[in-house]
């Protein structure tokens, strides 16, 4: 039997990790949850749930954050670790060669040059225009004004932080004085060409293993408070989504998944606004179309087998759901 780990039981990102691991080959394994708060949803998922220091507390030294994971993983003799919270990416790749000398267990995690890239929306557009792929025009704060004036760019614009997330403070801005008024309310901002319409935004995964690209897949998506509600797949979708989702992930070389967030410009060419060096809130919604590519890592990384899915055309409906927590709790999916 292999022993499994997640990190963040209580965020969509992990438990979207356990639910891929329930509907897979691997369903049976010891499944041993991490997160920093008592009874998450996903604790309940899991055979046991580690409460972890909480490192965003200054008086918290990483070093002791990291031993603790390498007790856990020890004591419970976890064969792979999977990474479900965000701030948690640059110290597990910070560390991840220590953690794995320091035990017999992998890490799925990109190196800390990809987190970087990944994190600062800034660094990746530099990223995609050194790489000759295809880009949003992107200014910082101090060169937006020039830019329009010298008519490289254009109204509407996108005003967004250089590290946010989930379309926090995201604003699209149709003339100076809106543009004036969202500089002032965003924090280290960045300025996009608007590209397309939410009719053409697009959330990809991608499989690298090994410096090589494995599986892809792309869906539509509609969005809502700035998580994805409904996603659409058909293998229709214009081939070129797919070479180019694929020629970012052999230039990023990940390691594991990476999720990719686009949307095709008016002449049909996909432009990439973001990238989640990870597994994102979406693993579990490509798993039901049958990518499911927590099951691929497993089998790769823990078999040396490679797998090859089914996919099904269709559409996922995201919904709000209800568990009753008793003195047992059995899984419902």
């Amino acid at each position: 039997m292999y022993v499994i780990g997640i990190t963040g039981t209580g965020s969509l990102v992990g438990q979207a990790i356990i639910k891929s691991i329930k509907k897979s080959s691997f369903r049976n394994e010891l499944l041993i949850g991490m997160d920093y708060f008592q009874d998450t949803i996903g604790s309940f998922w899991v055979n046991k749930n580690y409460i972890l220091p909480d490192i965003l507390n200054k008086n918290i030294k990483e070093k002791d954050w990291v031993e603790n994971i390498i007790n856990i993983i020890n004591a419970e003799k976890i064969n792979i670790l999977f990474i479900g919270v965000d701030f948690e990416l640059r110290l597990f790749a910070k560390y991840k060669l220590y953690i794995e000398h320091n035990t017999s267990c992998i890490v799925v995690v990109s190196d800390e040059k990809t987190i970087q890239i990944a994190d600062d929306k800034y660094e990746t557009y530099k990223f995609l225009k050194e790489n000759g792929l295809y880009y949003p025009k992107t200014y910082l704060k101090q060169d937006i004004k020039l830019a329009i004036n010298n008519k490289e760019v254009m109204f509407p614009l996108v005003v967004k932080p250089k590290n946010g997330y989930r379309s926090i403070n995201v604003f699209v801005v149709s003339d100076f004085k809106e543009l004036n008024e969202k500089l002032e309310i965003v924090s280290n901002p960045i300025i996009q060409e608007h590209i397309g319409s939410k009719d053409t935004e697009y959330t990809c995964g991608v499989i690298v293993l090994d410096n090589r690209v494995k599986e892809s897949i792309s869906l539509r998506r509609d969005l809502r408070d700035g998580n994805t509600i409904n996603t659409y797949f058909s293998i229709n979708y214009p081939k070129v989504i797919k070479k180019y989702i694929e020629d970012i992930s052999s230039k990023l070389n990940h390691f594991g998944v990476c999720n990719f967030q686009l949307r095709l410009d008016s002449d049909g060419l996909p432009k990439l606004f973001e990238i989640n060096a990870r597994h994102s809130g979406t693993t579990y919604i490509r798993a039901l179309y049958g990518f499911n590519e927590v099951e691929y890592i497993l089998e790769y990384l823990l078999n040396n087998r490679e797998i090859s899915f089914k996919l099904q055309e269709g559409v996922v409906k995201r919904y709000f759901d209800e568990m009753l927590v008793g003195g047992s709790s059995i899984w419902t999916f």
